[in-house]
């Protein structure tokens, strides 16, 4: 499904996060490992098995229930529309959630993540806006946006997190989506906004394009 999973990190704090880590656990702690570095947890884009684990197509994904396993002290951050999800999906225990609402902070030593929820993909979606990167999970990609004919979507929560929200981002800033399904894997604001035919869009116009 060609998904994306991220590390934030602080190498001067030595502590850092994974993003979305639904396949390869022990791989990605095993990079972890390698830069030397305490892993805090988990961040949750939004609560879908190919990005937080459970069961997709009949098939087991290892996800956030294996980390939390492999890794006792990580903790998972979620937005708390999506954590109820969350916990359904994945099987892990609730009281190692830690759930955001929009605009809430995280600081690892001298950087600072910034939650922004940005529903429509799922109730609970969010981006996680650190300096000038911005990971957008299923909500933006390079030239797409996130479906909105999943149970749990909706589509005027999407076109409003698209152009009320991430639109109004400066230009520079560089997007890193959940998923390769553009012609490069990342881009930026700017020319998100120029290219992407999901932004800069009236609803009306955007509704009639995607029949939704």
């Amino acid at each position: 499904m060609a998904n994306f999973a991220y590390l934030l990190g602080d190498a001067a704090a030595g502590e850092c996060l994974l993003v979305d880590p639904a396949w390869d656990i022990r791989g990605l702690l095993q990079i972890v490992e390698d830069r030397g570095l305490r892993l805090r947890g988990a961040i949750a884009t939004h609560a879908h098995a190919d990005h937080v684990g459970g069961r997709l197509f009949g098939i087991g994904i290892e996800g956030l229930s294996r980390l939390l396993e492999l890794a006792p002290e990580a903790r998972v951050w979620v937005h708390d529309a999506d954590a109820e999800e969350l916990v359904k999906l994945t099987g892990v225990d609730p009281n190692r959630l830690e759930r955001v609402h929009h605009r809430d902070t995280l600081s690892m030593g001298e950087t600072q993540l910034e939650f922004l929820h940005t529903p429509g993909h799922t109730p609970g979606a969010m981006c996680v806006k650190a300096g000038d990167a911005l990971l957008t999970g299923d909500t933006l990609f390079v030239g797409e946006c996130g479906r909105i004919d999943l149970p749990r979507s909706e589509p005027l929560k999407m076109w409003e997190s698209l152009n009320r929200t991430l639109a109004l981002l400066p230009d520079e800033t560089v997007v890193y989506p959940g998923h390769l399904y553009g012609p490069a894997p990342t881009s930026t604001i700017g020319q998100e906004k120029r290219s992407n035919p999901n932004l800069n869009v009236s609803f009306d116009e955007w509704r009639s394009v995607l029949g939704a």
